[in-house]
């Protein structure tokens, strides 16, 4: 919570201009949760309610069980800021949060209603981190 009150100090809020650099910061951490910046407003969102995020060049769009948001970072400040233990790159474009898988198949994933592809060289890490999950 301090780095989040240091950073809107040294940063402003973002209110009144196009683009404040915060939004081009990573995601602000907090314990068992990530700030983001929506709307010129940093929106909290638990790594519980996170689903899976795709990443699509300089924007993430976060699925969580609430709400879908769209985040101008790239799909690698979550890949860092989120625990390795609980969610899993399955794809170049894709991190998805293992226990919230329901099928897997050599080319997708389930969670919830939605089909999230796998890569073929993800495929094998992610059987992986299933079995890390389950032993734990």
């Amino acid at each position: 919570m301090k780095e989040l009150l240091e950073n809107i100090k040294r940063n402003g809020n973002g209110n009144g201009r196009g683009e404040s650099s915060l939004e081009k910061e990573k995601p602000l951490l907090i314990k068992d949760a990530l700030f983001v910046r929506q709307e010129g407003t940093l929106v909290k969102v638990k790594h519980e309610d996170i689903l899976w995020l795709k990443g699509d060049g300089n924007y993430t769009t976060l699925v969580t069980r609430n709400f879908v948001i769209s985040v101008r970072n790239i799909l690698k400040d979550f890949e860092d800021a989120l625990p390795k233990e609980q969610f899993m790159r399955v794809h170049k474009s894709y991190i998805v949060r293992l226990d919230e898988i329901s099928v897997i198949s050599t080319r997708e994933v389930k969670i919830e209603e939605d089909m999230v592809p796998v890569g073929r060289t993800y495929y094998q890490r992610l059987i992986d981190g299933i079995q890390r999950l389950s032993s734990e």
